[in-house]
């Protein structure tokens, strides 16, 4: 193995959607801690460079190319010593390979196994999966403090967000909640009337600003939650994740099913409150301080299926999703701190 001070120059591949890739950024900062004068990247796929970009444990962000011989000169030309691959693609651990990378550490492949990684580590999906991450640098003697995530934001981020609270009349001291009742998959998703009742309760209860925070394709959602509330929300949709990232930072409490913009709310230190119903609260659910996770008691297949396996027992994530009432929520929300939170 080498030695800490013949490491210089580090390269990070994790090709994620949103919330996985806000969930590796513990990794990001063991190794700063650790290799504390080296040159890190981190390889992003296409669209998450925003997610990063900000993070000062980084010295660069590259995104994967869809040309391979591009792609692997581009690695090649930049003399990294280590590869840190996090996840279980042996194409990507090849990459890095033919990159000539010296030294490579990541997870035992789907297809390679242990092939081509000096270090191979099991993907033990049994844990947080910040955990699961963490495993890989664990794996060559770093040591690791802090398993919470951490998303910075940029200043064209608060710019954005300064403008936003001017143009949408937010400057009034009044708190700022945000719902997000969109999810990948619909089965995942807390119906939108349970969305509508519950801002409507919480305004009325507290006078505070409603939020909703909508994707590209989940605009008719978030139109469906404010037509069926008495008082009229903000929509917000068709931003970039680092606008995004710097709404959630400056909202006093978000409340989202099990989805990517969950994730990067817990990550901007945001008081979160996750929805489960078709996915594992063991693995995806924030268990840091002032966050909470609502899911039904004993629906064994929380803990065991895999997430594509949900696919085929859709209908029980919907049967657990529909056992969560709007009160049971809101009750959750009384109990939190998020009403001292200082912005």
């Amino acid at each position: 193995m080498f030695a800490p001070e013949q490491i210089d120059r580090i390269l990070i591949i994790r090709l994620a959607p949103l919330g996985e890739t806000v969930l590796t950024t513990p990794v990001v900062r063991a190794l700063r801690q650790h290799f504390q004068d080296a040159h890190i990247a981190y390889m992003v796929a296409p669209t998450r460079e925003d997610l990063v970009s900000a993070n000062p444990y980084l010295n660069e962000v590259l995104t994967y190319q869809s040309s391979v011989p591009k792609l692997i000169y581009h690695l090649a030309q930049r003399k990294f010593q280590m590869a840190v691959v996090l996840q279980p693609t042996f194409r990507l651990v090849l990459h890095t390979f033919l990159a000539r990378i010296p030294f490579r550490v990541g997870f035992e492949t789907n297809t390679g196994g242990k092939s081509l990684l000096h270090v191979a580590v099991p993907s033990n999906t049994a844990q947080h999966e910040t955990q699961r991450y963490l495993d890989v640098v664990r794996a060559i003697d770093i040591e690791v403090t802090d398993n919470e995530p951490e998303i910075f934001v940029d200043d064209t981020g608060k710019t954005w967000f300064n403008e936003f609270v001017e143009n949408q009349n937010l400057n009034d001291g009044k708190p700022i909640i945000g719902l997000n009742p969109g999810a990948a998959t619909s089965y995942r998703r807390w119906s939108a009337e349970n969305f509508a009742m519950l801002g409507d309760m919480l305004h009325k209860a507290y006078d505070t600003h409603i939020v909703i925070t909508a994707g590209p394709q989940e605009g008719e959602l978030a139109n469906q939650v404010a037509k069926q509330m008495k008082y009229s929300p903000i929509i917000v949709n068709n931003i970039t994740p680092m606008q995004l990232a710097a709404l959630l930072q400056r909202c006093h409490l978000y409340i989202s099913n099990d989805t990517g913009p969950m994730h990067l709310s817990t990550a901007v230190k945001t008081p979160t409150i996750a929805l489960f119903g078709g996915s594992n609260p063991t693995q995806w659910g924030p268990m840091w301080d002032r966050h909470t996770v609502i899911a039904r008691e004993g629906c064994e297949l929380m803990k065991t299926l895999s997430p594509k396996e949900w696919d085929e027992h859709a209908d029980i994530a919907r049967q657990n999703l529909n056992a969560i009432k709007p009160e049971m929520v809101f009750a959750a929300a009384e109990k939190m701190k998020w009403k001292t939170q200082e912005m």
